[in-house]
């Protein structure tokens, strides 16, 4: 639909709903007489304009407001307390270039998208809104700390100030407002990502919806607490830490958490190993038809309507690293599932417990100094689409069960110290530049490597296993009939005088022309 920013409609209206529709470039001139309207979206309607003078004193009743995807620019009022709606508002500017700092907003306000704009300076120190449900101001330029009044906002489902430049601690909201409901009660959804935020994670502690937390990209410290458990976080399904400093060892109560799906603590300084618990994590080992359902996940109550639950506008969108990229998984995000503990200090064996976790799309935990064998049974894994193992100290062969692995597009097993013939299959066989998934492992050999195996056939995963075990039980057998035979002369000698003698001089007789010869050889290895 194209409508000129002329047109003079001969009506009122009361809804106005034109998303995507032709509208721009100019601003609609239009609406300035319409201020009946109560629910206006002109979303993606082409506008390149600043936002007119008279825009927010016209549509000051206004409940729903939705100029998002557009190029419009201009600054925001200093305030917009004077807005008397007293239903809840929503508003959502995202994805346009609205300049100025964030100002104090409408009582009512439960919605406020601002996400994807130039706002700079300071969060208020009020923001004005107490039933504030939804906070998205990512992607702007907001700098200073962030206020201890966000404590106050105690139906704060979702906060995202990812990619600004925030700075200092998050407030600890638990003595803020002690014996009172608080943010920590309400807030599923916490988005600070790409800001250079410090401190630990004590701020954490009693946010018993909190579903996804994505602190990654900042400055904090310390060891990854014990308490980030069922008794705090009970419903954490996505936790993503990665680019900070924590240290310390991966907690086993981490592994408690049911609802975890998605973990990701990559590119920080953890040590010690991985948990053997790894099988606790209910989501990530159950398949997709029995995957368990958060109860908590994206929602939260309005104020006005205790029984009711509204999804959470930031429901479907999480930022990942999966086959060596980063994605943005919206709508299919409850499809995602991973661990990703690459570029730490871990070390010891991989678990064979990875194995149970059938759920996973996605498993790094390159770049450590991880050593043993990769498990055996790591093809049960079917959901794999990708799996990074490289940069370790890994041996032995490569499990024949990766063949199986139907789903996998993205394999690197580089730089290791891995043996024997590469496994082939068909999916193993249609990565992108096979090659390249094995190189820095000397003692690899056969398609789709150069180095031909020579010989009989090399054996590996568990037909090597099985293969060094029988040589094993043969040199223990061998070892065991010598012991036997030395028994025997050493009783020979003991009871039998002749023979002692007759034996003493076979042995005079035949190792005295070696004798110099072991001499020699003897002092050349000492040398």
């Amino acid at each position: 639909m194209i409508i000129s920013s002329n047109w003079i409609p001969p009506f009122k209206l009361k809804l106005a709903y034109f998303p995507s529709s032709k509208l721009g470039p100019q601003f609609p001139l239009w609406l300035k007489g319409q201020g009946n309207i109560s629910y206006l979206d002109i979303s993606n309607a082409d506008i390149v304009d600043q936002l007119p003078d008279w825009f927010w004193d016209v549509f000051s009743n206004i409940q729903y407001l939705n100029i998002s995807c557009n190029q419009i620019s201009g600054w925001l009022p200093s305030t917009l307390e004077f807005m008397s709606s007293d239903a809840g508002i929503i508003f959502d500017l995202s994805f346009n270039n609205v300049t100025g700092v964030l100002p104090q907003l409408p009582r009512h306000l439960v919605e406020l998208d601002i996400s994807r704009n130039s706002l700079s300076g300071p969060l208020p120190q009020n923001f004005g809104a107490p039933f504030l449900g939804d906070l998205l101001l990512s992607e702007n330029s907001i700098n200073g700390t962030i206020p201890i009044h966000i404590c106050e906002l105690q139906f704060l489902n979702t906060l995202d100030l990812a990619k600004n430049a925030l700075v200092g601690q998050f407030p600890l909201c638990s003595e803020v407002s002690e014996g009172t409901q608080n943010l920590n009660a309400t807030i599923s959804a916490l988005i600070l990502y790409e800001n250079n935020l410090s401190g630990d994670l004590s701020f954490l502690q009693c946010c018993p919806e909190l579903t996804l937390l994505d602190l990654a990209h900042n400055k904090f410290s310390g060891e990854l607490p014990t308490w980030i458990a069922k008794r705090s976080v009970p419903s954490l399904s996505y936790l993503r830490l990665r680019h900070n400093m924590f240290s310390g060892s991966v907690p086993v109560q981490l592994t408690q958490l049911t609802y975890l799906q998605y973990l990701d603590l990559a590119y920080n300084k953890i040590s010690g190993s991985i948990p053997h618990t790894l099988a606790n994590m209910k989501a990530m080992t159950q398949d997709r038809g029995h995957a368990l359902e958060n109860p908590f996940h994206w929602s939260y109550v309005r104020p006005g309507n205790s029984d009711a639950y509204y999804p959470s506008k930031y429901a479907d969108s999480l930022q990942v690293v999966a086959k060596g990229q980063y994605l943005d998984y919206t709508s299919n995000i409850i499809y995602m599932v991973g661990l990703d503990l690459s570029c730490n200090n871990l070390v010891g064996e991989i678990p064979v417990e990875i194995a149970s976790l059938v759920n996973l799309n996605n498993i790094n935990i390159s770049h450590n100094r991880l050593s043993g064998k990769i498990p055996d049974k790591i093809g049960l894994l079917g959901s794999l689409e990708s799996l990074d193992l490289s940069y370790n100290q890994l041996c032995g062969g490569i499990p024949s069960s990766l063949a199986n692995m139907t789903m996998l597009s993205k394999l690197n097993l580089s730089y290791n110290n891995l043996s024997g013939r590469v496994p082939t299959g068909n999916q193993l066989q249609s990565l992108i530049d096979p090659a390249s998934s094995y190189m820095g492992n000397d003692y690899l050999c056969g398609p789709p490597l150069s180095r031909n195996c020579s010989g009989p056939e090399v054996l590996t995963g568990g037909d090597l296993d099985k293969h060094q075990d029988e040589t094993r039980y043969f040199y223990l057998g061998l070892a065991a009939g010598f012991v036997l035979g030395l028994w025997l002369v050493f009783i020979v000698f003991l009871f039998g005088k002749a023979w002692r003698i007759a034996f003493s001089n076979f042995l005079t007789s035949y190792c005295t022309p070696y004798k110099h010869s072991w001499a020699d050889s003897s002092s050349c290895h000492e040398k």
